[in-house]
């Protein structure tokens, strides 16, 4: 039976709370064979991951132990790797043109029509989440205080501001000059001073990075190919210094990911991808690094993906 408009609205309001923002989007609902269907749809929205995400809906536990493999192949070669970083980089500057604040927490109060009217709370997030993570800190005994920072995938600057009060000084790097424009005016609006913003265009300037004491990645790297996320972690633990403490976030294990580098060259990009690094290739890459873990905790900072998303809270032996 067709959708009727009714249910359309419906979907909206229960589902994401809201009214629907025009006329086409409730025709383009209807168009649905049955309503089955536009509910998997609205489910499936990465508003309404967003939303679960920014209300803290915890994942249900226990997933995935019957899978026997985690799809994943890492192998590439150097002309590959420039490949597929130029493909997330052309993704996230388009992103940073039309809804910067919304690509970095997908809810609708942060697009680019509602986030003047919430922008506050937008940076407060920040806030709530670094606090948050310093728990991890906390629960071993770690310093909260840091001669410098960095936060790596920075985006429109939502966790450096907040990790500011902390260090004497705090790096955000972000692959998206939009982004880091944004981020910098923040900076300025808000008086912030210790921090200082810097565009990745190349994976190797990650090797040159400073020591750092204290090393911060969210919601990051899930949006890079799995060879990219492997080296990006690489590099960041390699920068981390003696005795210094990484908060980074991943998923591990996605249900549908069979990854090859080939593969996903020839694929079509998707509008924001969302890939995981399986855990054999994280610990190694821990261990290489002459570091180890302090805790591993699972997250939802992934919203409705089929997989297992983690933090690993780590230090330089």
């Amino acid at each position: 039976m067709p959708v009727s408009r009714d249910e359309v609205v419906n979907a909206y309001r229960f589902i994401l709370g809201r009214e629907p923002e025009s006329e086409e989007v409730v025709s383009k609902g209807m168009a649905h064979s049955e309503f089955a269907s536009l509910r998997d749809a609205f489910l499936d929205s990465s508003e309404f991951r967003g939303s679960l995400a920014t209300r803290g809906t915890p994942p249900p536990i226990g997933r995935f132990f019957d899978a026997q493999s985690h799809g994943t192949d890492i192998a590439c070669t150097e002309a590959q790797m420039s490949q597929m970083l130029a493909r997330i980089s052309s993704a996230w500057q388009e992103f940073g043109r039309t809804e910067p604040h919304w690509s970095v927490l997908t809810s609708e109060k942060f697009k680019k029509d509602n986030i003047q009217d919430n922008i506050d709370d937008f940076y407060a997030s920040g806030v709530k989440s670094v606090d948050r993570d310093f728990n991890f800190l906390r629960r071993s005994n770690r310093p909260l205080s840091f001669r410098k920072g960095l936060d790596f995938g920075c985006g429109v600057g939502r966790l450096t501001l907040a990790l500011s009060p902390y260090c004497e000084s705090v790096v955000g790097i972000d692959i998206s000059p939009p982004h880091i424009k944004l981020a910098n005016e923040q900076a300025e609006l808000r008086s912030v001073a210790n921090v200082e913003f810097r565009v990745l265009e190349q994976l190797d300037e990650l090797s040159r990075l400073e020591p750092f004491d204290l090393i911060l990645s969210k919601i990051v790297l899930q949006h890079n190919p799995p060879p990219i996320m492997a080296a990006i972690l690489r590099h960041l633990l390699t920068a981390l210094a003696e005795g210094g403490s990484a908060i980074i976030q991943m998923p591990s294990y996605k249900a549908t990911q069979e990854f090859t580098v080939d593969e996903y060259l020839r694929s079509e990009p998707p509008k924001m991808e969302m890939n995981a690094l399986p855990q054999q290739f994280i610990f190694e890459i821990i261990d290489q690094a002459g570091c180890r873990c302090l805790e591993i905790r699972e997250d939802n900072e992934t919203g409705a993906l089929r997989g297992v998303s983690q933090t690993f809270a780590i230090t330089k032996k």
